[in-house]
């Protein structure tokens, strides 16, 4: 479905094809994008570990690093340079700290010493994280993420395909119950009702715990197990 077939569907639905209209093209277009997100954010992320958002600049001499504001969380990371795993912790998990020479307990996040990244420190700032050792050379860590879409739906782009296959296609028309909940949020006296928008609130609610229950069958394979004899 690309977005002008979603637009179409949201005006034949709420039966406001006709100009003027109630919910303007501005109106549809943040919806959409808003049911698109809320979708996502809903059934866990996007996975990804193959575009620039899953990449993170190492910088020789830089504790810290930027992280992509879409990413939702980090799974794994690995460096680039030799392919040696990242440990990627809280920065509230007090289990990982350091014992200094005078018996005193140092938290890993204070951790100046340079050298090959180790560790990779989220939580302690949002999309900022923290690099234990302090890298001395340039690298990437490629990162396995849950993220947000990557894209904003542009009604002005009516070629414009939905999602960019971020979202299975079968997905996309359910996308219009979010964004007839927001709709019948409108202030106004010709669009506002309450009870609608809170009926199609829980249809979309509702549909997104599916799809997470069945995304979550697909992320892990059929275990057999074989019983030996007597």
């Amino acid at each position: 479905m690309i977005a002008q077939e979603l637009h179409d569907q949201f005006r034949s639905d709420m039966v406001d094809t006709a100009r003027p209209y109630l919910w303007s093209d501005t109106d549809v277009a943040r919806y959409m994008n808003d049911a698109y997100r809320m979708f996502v954010r809903l059934t866990g992320g996007i996975a990804d570990f193959t575009s620039d958002l899953s990449r993170v600049a190492i910088s020789a001499g830089e504790a810290t690093s930027p992280m992509d504001a879409r990413i939702l969380r980090v799974m794994e990371a690995y460096r680039l340079s030799d392919e040696a795993k990242i440990e990627v912790i809280n920065q509230s998990d007090m289990t990982f700290s350091q014992s200094t020479d005078y018996g005193r307990t140092r938290p890993l996040f204070l951790d100046s010493t340079p050298g090959p990244v180790r560790y990779m420190i989220i939580g302690a700032q949002r999309n900022v994280v923290k690099w234990v050792q302090v890298p001395t050379a340039d690298d990437v860590a490629q990162l396995f993420v849950y993220r947000l879409p990557a894209d904003t739906i542009d009604l002005n782009d009516p070629d414009m395909e939905f999602a960019f296959d971020e979202v299975g296609e079968e997905h996309h028309t359910h996308l219009c119950l979010w964004m007839q909940h927001l709709a019948y949020r409108k202030a106004d006296a010709d669009t506002f009702d309450r009870g609608r928008s809170d009926e199609y609130k829980a249809l979309f609610e509702s549909y997104c715990a599916m799809a997470k229950a069945e995304w979550e069958r697909y992320k892990h394979k059929t275990r057999v197990v074989t019983y030996g004899g007597l």
